[in-house]
């Protein structure tokens, strides 16, 4: 009561002054691709060894699951997760390296262990992952962002900067929409079984096939969305950054939500940096114990 007796308060004295002006918002300056691309590069967030924990949740199916992880990576060559559901006992252990990954499952009644590649995780996530684009969503870093201004355009969205991907003149003529024509969070569909797209599919790379867009923040020019249209498997990848921290005069988002549809089903990802290191080197233990069997 005491709450709405105050919001009464607030809202019975802001009505009885007299009607100030609103301020109105200073459109934003238009900027090249070039210029944005520079401004964000400059923004990235620089590390050689990180450590951080995590509070995260899958939503899938209509079902939910939340888990904690410590993370402990070395830049470009290896990342090491420990998960642990609330209880806090380890249940998973994962070492990925860029042409590996590796798991060890300590669940009760289904202890085992994998080696083999990044399909693992590609099945799990929908998405096509390597692991470089893995560890640069971890710390909100731009995936594919290419620092080549002749490959994006640049425009205004709702006081952000949006980087947008060119598309070459066959995927023009498949999908029938010209890039320029596209609003900030359009999703192309195409029709695989005409024989304009598929000779365009044909005869062009897998990366000119997927549309990407990116939202700068206009102040320090921080990634806070990107979002990919993959054309071919009609796939849409969102992710979100926000409520970014200072570590070492570096800042990172220490909230991530990710949201990957398809015309089956949608899954998503959401996860809070709860701690991050930069100072210190780290190790990555781990050893298969001898009773656990390979899964393949």
């Amino acid at each position: 009561m005491r709450f709405f007796a105050a919001v009464f308060a607030a809202s019975t004295i802001i009505s009885c002054k007299s009607k100030a002006p609103i301020a109105s918002v200073e459109p934003l300056k238009e900027r090249s691709a070039g210029f944005l691309l520079k401004r964000y590069e400059r923004n990235e967030f620089v590390y050689d060894w990180v450590g951080m924990k995590i509070s995260a949740e899958v939503l899938t199916l209509g079902e939910t699951q939340g888990f904690k992880a410590n993370i402990r990576m070395k830049r470009d060559s290896v990342i090491w997760i420990s998960i642990s559901p609330a209880l806090g006992i380890e249940v998973l252990r994962v070492l990925i390296t860029p042409d590996s990954v590796k798991y060890i499952s300590k669940i009760p009644e289904n202890k085992h262990y994998y080696i083999g590649g990044f399909n693992i995780i590609n099945e799990v996530s929908k998405m096509d992952l390597d692991f470089l684009t893995f560890q640069e969503i971890l710390l909100g870093n731009a995936v594919g962002l290419e620092k080549d201004e002749g490959k994006f355009r640049s425009e205004v969205d709702e006081q952000k900067y949006l980087l947008v991907s060119k598309y070459t003149r066959k995927v023009k003529r498949a999908v029938g929409v010209n890039d320029k024509d596209l609003q900030p969070n359009d999703t192309i569909v195409v029709n695989m079984n005409d024989r304009r797209v598929q000779k365009a599919v044909r005869k062009s790379d897998d990366e000119d096939l997927i549309i990407s867009r990116y939202w700068l923040e206009p102040d320090n020019y921080r990634l806070v969305k990107s979002l990919f249209n993959d054309i071919v498997n009609m796939r849409t990848v969102e992710i979100e950054y926000s409520d970014f921290q200072n570590q070492n005069e570096q800042y990172y988002p220490a909230i991530c939500r990710l949201s990957v549809w398809d015309k089956r089903q949608t899954q998503e990802i959401n996860f809070e940096i709860t701690k991050i290191n930069t100072d210190k080197t780290y190790d990555f233990p781990f050893e298969i114990p001898d009773d656990f069997e390979r899964r393949y």
